[in-house]
């Protein structure tokens, strides 16, 4: 079996250069409770739709990285009691066993890069994790570093070091670009209080600074889209848990399980909220790139 999979409607989605926004599936195995996971796929999956794109979940499904999983897929998946969550250090060993896995935006980030898909879309994006000298980084920011794909997301995950996050993507050369705002989105909260070199007004004024990105040969990039202050939770109660007892991959859906466990619906609330409305950015921005025509020149 080919170890990349992409189903026959999105084939010819692509092939007919129609829009497409690539989504992240560690979303349904590892970051919220199943029943919340799929209501969010769902509303992902309509949002992009309304603004003129096709969804494409993407997962381990089935011994392969598949790109285009149905709605059906997802609910297999989401019951998956062995599924693993997958980043490019272990896509490999996780397409030949177990088989199934939730692709982190790491992962989805390869995945769409190799079916020539550039538009992602997710909730927050890893990044640096606080202490350990600033050694516990994301692959999320190593695959942005190295593949021309935008990531449409609400800044770094509230758990991580912030500041640090936004000066690794800087050194790496991924321009971060906030949505109708100057300031870095802070995941649940609506701001982190950092500030961006760059924001876009409408989408159009986006995807040509894209563009213009792919057309110096820049790789990926980030938009960093607030969720409104009536839905997000304010910074000063997203602080204050102990650091979580586990380090590498299962550290983020640690600190994420003890923010729901501390504050309740109101995290799983927010964080399907801007799922939906990062889906639809990224719809509109895909649309955009098709009808302006922007190409993603071949480096080197």
């Amino acid at each position: 079996m080919a170890q990349l999979t992409i189903s026959a409607d999105l084939q010819h989605a692509i092939e007919t250069g129609k829009p497409i926004v690539a989504l992240e599936s560690a979303v349904i195995t590892h970051g919220l409770p199943k029943a919340a996971a799929l209501d969010a796929v769902r509303r992902q999956w309509l949002a992009c739709a309304e603004a003129g794109a096709t969804p494409a979940v993407v997962a381990v499904f089935d011994g392969a990285l598949r790109v285009g999983l149905s709605l059906d897929d997802c609910a297999v998946l989401a019951a998956r009691p062995n599924a693993v969550k997958v980043s490019p250090w272990n896509l490999a060993a996780s397409v030949a066993n177990p088989g199934f896995g939730g692709t982190t935006v790491a992962a989805t980030i390869v995945a769409a890069a190799l079916a020539g898909i550039r538009v992602v879309s997710t909730g927050g994006i890893g990044g640096v994790h606080p202490g350990r000298d600033g050694q516990d980084v994301s692959a999320d920011l190593t695959e942005l570093g190295r593949r021309p794909v935008c990531v449409v997301c609400a800044g770094p995950k509230s758990t991580l070091d912030a500041g640090a996050t936004l000066e690794r993507l800087e050194t790496l050369g991924v321009p971060v670009i906030g949505w109708q705002s100057s300031l870095l989105a802070g995941f649940l909260a609506t701001s982190t209080g950092l500030r961006l070199a760059a924001r876009a007004e409408a989408v159009d004024e986006l995807a040509a600074i894209l563009g213009a990105h792919w057309e110096l040969e820049g790789a990926g990039a980030v938009v960093s889209q607030p969720l409104p202050i009536d839905l997000a939770i304010p910074i000063s109660e997203l602080g204050g848990d102990e650091a979580a007892p586990v380090r590498g991959p299962d550290r983020t859906p640690a600190e994420l399980s003890q923010l729901q466990a501390r504050l309740g619906d109101r995290v799983i609330q927010a964080n399907v909220a801007l799922l939906e409305r990062n889906a639809a950015l990224a719809g509109a921005l895909a649309a955009a790139l098709v009808r302006l025509q922007v190409a993603v020149p071949a480096h080197g």
